[in-house]
């Protein structure tokens, strides 16, 4: 929690100084409000859905299933055009995250050096849910000028896990390959492990990249902008940080931690879905959908009265 606390204080800091920076430009006067260009600075609520998958390399490259998933997101953005076709932002988000992935386990040996008769075959899964903070600087490139714009956008973010918990299970599957195969009520294992350093990478930075669409509301002497987008993030590198000792460890594209991939972890055993033939690299990916809306930093004189509606 201190970790979301600190990147969520950061983000409100830059967004504070942002806002009061703005309102500190002298204003204009009522003759040259028909001049003003549009607002400098746009700051906004998100809100949407994200999926999220893992992509597993090398190793015996275990078939497996991952079913669709879904969970939602929102957060604060603070948008600086650069000039009418350009801009850059900083955008922070709390994502619910959560994932499967299962497969069968074909003549599994339950005990070694007694014959075929004493394998088994199973089926594993594997569900993961938890949350993280997502912080990112997305660069945007408008498309036209017009009351609807399109774009597209790409920019460097640092994902921060949260809480969460991974739950396993193993369950022998009876009569394989006949039309009665059935899992067996009684051969079910579970285990349910939390989020720690054994199994989860405390830093992660990689690149989001979309294409959307955006609309200009305009509402008498104001407007606002909402906007609908696409988008898709993969995580390059991870980073761990011992903060008794202050060291780091850090590993680029595979997610696996140093205790997964050296079978030190206690996670790799029991029900675990991380088999010796399993391990290789783990590539962190996900997709999100969401909807902005965007209040233009911008206020007018009108004759003697100061109104809501344009600043530059």
């Amino acid at each position: 929690m201190k970790k979301a606390s600190f990147i969520l204080f950061l983000a409100f800091v830059l967004i504070g100084n942002t806002v009061n920076a703005q309102f500190n430009k002298p204003l204009q006067s009522a003759s040259s409000r028909v001049n003003t260009s549009e607002a400098l600075y746009n700051i906004g609520i998100s809100g949407g859905l994200n999926s999220t998958y893992w992509v597993h390399f090398g190793g015996s490259r275990t078939p497996y299933k991952e079913p669709f998933n879904f969970g939602i997101m929102g957060g604060l953005t603070v948008e600086r055009m650069l000039n009418k076709s350009m801009s850059i932002s900083l955008e922070g988000y709390y994502a619910m995250r959560n994932l499967q992935l299962n497969y069968e386990i074909l003549n599994f040996p339950v005990s070694y050096g007694m014959g075929s008769e004493h394998n088994k075959n199973y089926y594993r899964q594997l569900d993961a849910d938890f949350t993280e903070i997502n912080v990112q600087a997305p660069f945007t490139y408008y498309f036209s000028n017009s009351t609807i714009r399109p774009y597209a956008f790409v920019g460097p973010r640092v994902s921060v896990p949260m809480a969460g918990k991974m739950i396993w299970k193993k369950t022998e599957i009876l009569n394989y390959g006949t039309p009665e195969q059935q899992l067996s009520t009684s051969g079910t294992s579970i285990d349910t492990v939390n989020l720690s350093a054994q199994n989860t990478w405390q830093w992660n930075i990689g690149v989001v990249g979309g294409v959307g669409v955006m609309f200009k509301l305009n509402v008498g002497n104001y407007y606002f902008l909402v906007k609908a987008d696409a988008s898709a993030h993969a995580s390059l590198a991870y980073f761990l940080v011992n903060t008794s000792s202050f060291d780091v460890h850090a590993s680029v594209l595979n997610s696996f931690t140093h205790e997964e991939t050296s079978g030190t972890s206690q996670n790799v055993i029991g029900a675990g879905y991380i088999d010796p033939y399993l391990l290789g690299m783990r590539f962190n990916t996900d997709a999100a959908v969401k909807v902005t809306l965007l209040f233009p930093l911008k206020k007018q004189l009108q004759g003697a009265c100061m109104r809501w509606g344009e600043y530059d």
